[in-house]
């Protein structure tokens, strides 16, 4: 049989989580096939560590684990925050529903990205929701970004949906319209509706509630919220994570075009450039600003407690305990797998030079020193009442928000996937998913002379989102496999195919919209780092429409579980891609199909 899962977790697929929503009877053993290259062992360490097993190949450290990624704080924004704060969801209709129950339960504001907003059942019950929501509490501010062209679609689109909510609450509800500034002249006016939108779009998934966000790859229809898989993470009461968030839509929505209550739109105040009448070079450059400036790298803890250090990934000092003397204290410290004490006694000396320490000295706050270090903390007053506790504070998963925007020169994304691929030593392993194969040839030349192994998932023509669609657009999943074709023969050529695998996603009454990636670190049963969000890894994805998604790097346990058991939900019935599956009938692709697809495939 060619049913496969990748090679990771062969024992740890027994662990269960409540969270999960997922039936244990769904892994069908005697169906699966493993691979034979296995990393793991036979028996599980005894010894303490976040990894379950660690024969054969050395145990990395927590720190080791982690700080393998810090060069992201040089490139993005790193929040800093605990795993336990994250959950992934693996179905479509628990995704509606927990989107949908959030809605209802938000205070202050609503914040969804999408590329459009279709226009059934469901769709309406959260149209609805807002509006309920919107009546009920009078301080909540609603901001919906979609793209022009798609969210315009149709007589009955996105657009007529939400026009009853401008209209009740036109000064809580903001509704943005992003027009790719590429889309103009002669190229607009000829180009029809539904292929204008191959020009450039507006692609982020991003569906955020007062402090909490849910980060997809999955639009607001109803096929996404049913039997169209895709992913979904939820990041629960994160504050700077969920304003950056806000803030990114919202610098988005800032040069998008804006719906009027008679369903026309007009420019936004701030930004008096149209994207396809103004001067397309001003619109790139100021656009590209505002989206440059959220940007800025470095690291951001939200948890408070003097015993954080400031220094990149070594947020997850842990304090086990202290015991507090008048003028004295002592600290167990966990750091990573290590233990330290601290004994720090009350500075005495008088403070020089130093008047806000002096201040809140006054105000009843205390300087320690440690004795070792000499290193001064500042206690403050609403702490020294204690005179013995235990408390646990733990930083151990920080998310990086990747952005990637080719119209407008902002290239985070690719700068971040490629050093990802390029850079992962020997005998780790990066497992992608794509419900489109399209990778870019640039991509795809890193990963044929990089040192890890790859496992790729990509839709089977059967639950291809085009299979059975009218017109040209029925034969794109022709043109994806054919592209899948061209890349196995270049893995082949090159004797790549024990490092580099296909496989394909089949489920009977799906589609497969799934994307994104989960790194392994050599002999490690778990990821330590995924991405999740729009990207698909192809043309569009890094030069025509606007992307963003989150890089997840974690130590704690339960987190990486759940990440290893939504991968391994993924790839469960999957068939691994073999010389023998493009020579089967249902996968010959007509001669003009394939010229058809070396012309157009920087579009789909």
């Amino acid at each position: 049989s060619n049913m496969a899962l990748p090679s990771r977790g062969v024992r740890s697929g027994r662990l269960l989580f409540g969270f999960l929503w997922r039936s244990p009877s769904l892994i069908n053993r005697s169906s699966v096939f493993f691979p034979v290259r296995q990393t793991g062992c036979a028996q599980t360490s005894s010894c303490f560590s976040t990894s379950p097993c660690s024969c054969g190949q050395a145990r990395l450290t927590s720190r080791e684990r982690t700080e393998a990624f810090s060069w992201l704080g040089d490139i993005v924004p790193v929040f800093g925050t605990t795993g336990d704060r994250v959950s992934v969801l693996h179905d479509p209709t628990v995704f509606f529903n927990v989107l949908k129950g959030r809605i209802k339960t938000a205070e202050k504001r609503i914040v969804l990205s999408s590329l459009y907003l279709g226009n059934g059942p469901l769709e309406q019950e959260l149209v609805a929701a807002i509006q309920m929501q919107l009546e009920r509490v009078r301080d909540l501010q609603v901001t919906v970004l979609l793209d022009y062209t798609r969210g315009s679609r149709g007589k009955n689109n996105s657009r007529t949906l939400l026009l009853p909510l401008l209209q009740n609450f036109p000064d809580r509800v903001q509704v943005s319209l992003y027009h790719t500034p590429n889309l103009r002249g002669l190229l607009k006016a000829v180009v029809p509706e539904r292929f204008n939108e191959t020009i450039g779009l507006q692609h982020m998934k991003i569906y955020l509630t007062d402090m909490s966000a849910i980060m997809s790859g999955a639009n607001l229809s109803d096929m996404y919220f049913t039997n169209r898989q895709d992913r979904y993470v939820v990041f629960h009461n994160m504050p700077l994570l969920a304003d950056m968030l806000a803030n990114l839509v919202s610098c988005v929505a800032s040069f998008s075009f804006q719906l009027r209550r008679d369903n026309s739109v007009t420019l936004h105040p701030s930004f008096n450039i149209h994207p396809y009448k103004g001067d397309m070079e001003k619109f790139i450059a100021e656009a590209r600003r505002r989206v440059m400036e959220l940007l800025k790298p470095g690291y951001y803890v939200t948890l408070k407690d003097p015993y954080f250090t400031s220094v990149a990934f070594r947020h997850r000092k842990k304090v086990i305990s202290w015991t507090r003397g008048f003028r004295e204290r002592t600290i167990l410290l966990q750091d990573g797998d290590d233990l330290t004490t601290h004994h720090e006694v009350e500075e005495t000396q008088e403070l020089e030079n130093e008047e806000e320490t002096r201040q809140l000295v006054q105000q009843g706050a205390r300087v320690m020193v440690d004795t070792q270090t000499k290193e001064k903390s500042i206690i403050l007053s609403d702490l020294t009442q204690l005179s013995q506790s235990k408390r646990t504070i733990l930083i151990d998963t920080w998310v990086c928000p990747l952005v990637q925007m080719g119209p407008l020169g902002v290239w985070h994304d690719e700068m971040v996937t490629r050093r990802l691929l390029r850079t992962a030593p020997e005998k780790s392993e990066l497992l992608l998913a794509s419900g489109y194969f399209n990778l870019t040839e640039d991509y795809m030349n890193v990963m044929l002379q990089a040192d890890a192994d790859f496992n790729i998932l990509m839709a089977s023509p059967q639950v291809n989102g085009f299979y059975g669609a009218k017109g040209i657009a029925g034969s794109i999943p022709d043109g994806y496999t054919y592209i899948a074709r061209e890349f196995h023969r270049r893995v082949c050529h090159q004797a790549q195919q024990d490092r580099i695998r296909l496989q394909e996603y089949i489920r009977s009454n799906w589609t497969f919209h799934g994307k994104g990636l989960w790194f392994y670190h050599p002999g490690e049963e778990l990821p330590s780092l995924s991405l999740i969000g729009s990207p698909n890894f192809g043309y569009r994805s890094v030069h025509r429409d606007l992307e963003a998604q989150l890089a997840i790097v974690t130590d704690n346990w339960t987190l990486r579980q759940q990440l290893h058991q939504e991968q391994r939900h993924l790839y469960q019935g999957s068939e691994v891609v073999t010389k023998e599956t493009f020579q089967r009938p249902d996968r010959q692709v007509p001669t003009w199909a394939k010229a058809l697809t070396r012309v157009i495939k920087n579009f789909f």
